[in-house]
C-alpha cells in the first residue's frame, strides 16, 4: 500500500524576502531622524555661535558656570536622528530598536521636564510656552508611535 500524501506542506521551507515597506510609520521615523540630526547639529553650531560666545563670557563674569546642558542635548539629538535613520535601511535586531526609541523617548520627556517645567515654566508668556509644550509632545508622541513599531 503506498502511503498517503498529505496537503498540508511546511511553511518553514519557504524562504522569506524582506521588502523595504514604505507606510506612515516609516516616513514619520524619516521626519522624526531629520527633526533630531537637525536640531543636534543647530545646537552645536550655535553653541559656537558669537552671541552664544558672549552669553558664556557674560556668565563667567558673573560667577556662573558654562552649562552644558545645550552640547549634550544636541549630541544626544544628533546620535538619536543618525540612529533612526540607520534603522531603516540598515538591518538590525528589532529588540535593539526597541530599547533606543524607548530611550530616546524617555531622553526626550525629561528634556522637556527640565527645559519647559523646571527651567521655566509659562515663559516667555503662557501661549509662547503652550505652543513650544504641543510641539515637543507632539515630538514624544511620534517617537512612542515608532517605538510601538518595534515593540
Amino acid at each position: 500500500m503506498a502511503k498517503k500524501r498529505s496537503a498540508s506542506r511546511s511553511r518553514s521551507t519557504v524562504k522569506s524576502k524582506t521588502v523595504l515597506r514604505i507606510d506612515t510609520l516609516f516616513v514619520l521615523q524619516i521626519v522624526v531622524a531629520v527633526f533630531l540630526i537637525t536640531a543636534g547639529l543647530m545646537g552645536l553650531i550655535d553653541y559656537d555661535s558669537g552671541w552664544s560666545r558672549l552669553g558664556r563670557d557674560i556668565n563667567r563674569l558673573f560667577g556662573r558656570a558654562n552649562d552644558p546642558i545645550t552640547v549634550i542635548v544636541s549630541v544626544v539629538e544628533l546620535v538619536a536622528g543618525v540612529l533612526l535613520l540607520a534603522a531603516l535601511f540598515v538591518p538590525v535586531k528589532t529588540r535593539w530598536l526597541y530599547w533606543t526609541t524607548m530611550v530616546i523617548a524617555i531622553a526626550w520627556a525629561v528634556w522637556i521636564v527640565l527645559d519647559l517645567f523646571v527651567n521655566g515654566i509659562f515663559e516667555p508668556s503662557f501661549l509662547k510656552w503652550l505652543n513650544q509644550l504641543t510641539q515637543t509632545l507632539i515630538l514624544l508622541l511620534a517617537l512612542w508611535m515608532i517605538n510601538r513599531k518595534y515593540a
